[in-house]
């Protein structure tokens, strides 16, 4: 892997992502999904929490920021609701602007070496690979999260309308 192949994958991942927020109906950001118990809210905070750890591994180039990065995923997603599941919205919209860009300069300070090798960053697990953190907490997690988010609205939109007259079961 390399800088170049990691921001543009980042960028098109990311720019999906951006595209299923624009489509989150005003008034919804914070309703549960009944599926997750999770809001839209909750997932934005959850992927930019993600990006504010990675800006804090390249900036500082050291695996630092919250402990929970060697628990479980579970377990560490279950703390990050939990630290950001009463947040307000304009709070969690202003976080979210502000990682993206800075998350992507940072980014491009590295050079190719230090994706591939976990000695440049302090922390970080000998058997890790960092463009692989990256990876994870970035253009895949966005794609994980813009599926889940596609799926929450659907069914908002299915359950919303009325059903088809011919899937309507005809009362006796």
């Amino acid at each position: 892997m390399n800088v170049e192949c990691l921001i543009e994958a980042i960028i098109a991942a990311r720019e999906n992502w951006d595209f299923v927020l624009e489509h989150v109906p005003a008034g919804t950001w914070e309703t549960a999904d009944p599926s997750t118990g999770q809001s839209i809210k909750e997932h934005v905070a959850h992927v930019a929490w993600h990006e504010l750890e990675m800006i804090g591994l390249l900036e500082k180039r050291a695996l630092e920021g919250a402990p929970w990065w060697l628990l479980d995923p579970a377990e560490k997603d279950v703390s990050i609701h939990e630290e950001y599941k009463d947040a307000q919205l304009d709070d969690v919209f202003e976080m979210a602007a502000g990682t993206y860009p800075r998350m992507l300069e940072a980014l491009e300070g590295l050079d190719d070496e230090e994706l591939e090798d976990p000695a440049y960053f302090k922390n970080m697990p000998s058997d890790w690979t960092p463009w692989h953190l990256i990876a994870n907490n970035t253009y895949i997690h966005y794609a994980e999260h813009a599926i889940a988010m596609r799926r929450m609205l659907r069914a908002r939109e299915e359950t919303s309308k009325p059903r088809p007259w011919w899937r309507r079961r005809r009362k006796a």
